[in-house]
């Protein structure tokens, strides 16, 4: 029995001691991974920030660009304009909504 013993305590530790160290390798190949995808993402964002301003230096003129922005204010002002006649819309519904409970409590 201390024969038995004395042979499996040492492959069961060493056993052990593999997996522990096959764990640690896993997360430490994991981690520089992560850390190797973090840099490329952040190295594309950077060259497509970069490219953006690139294509508005290479195709378009300042004129383009002036009228795409007075294009784009004038739309943003419609959209203004539609959300509040929505938000009057909305208004009244909510108050045709309680005339109508008023007077249906009143006839009851």
């Amino acid at each position: 029995m201390e024969l038995i013993v004395a042979i499996i305590g040492p492959l069961f530790g060493g056993a052990i001691s593999l997996v522990v160290w096959q764990a640690k390798r896993n997360s430490e190949s994991i981690h520089s991974s992560l850390g190797e995808l973090h840099s490329c993402v952040h190295d594309m964002d950077k060259k497509i920030d970069v490219m953006s301003v690139d294509n508005v230096k290479n195709f378009a003129t300042k004129q383009e660009l002036i009228q795409h922005e007075e294009r784009e204010e004038d739309r943003d002002e419609k959209v203004r304009e539609e959300i509040k006649e929505i938000k009057n819309d909305i208004k009244e519904i909510k108050e045709t909504q309680w005339k109508i409970i008023l007077d249906k409590n009143k006839s009851i």
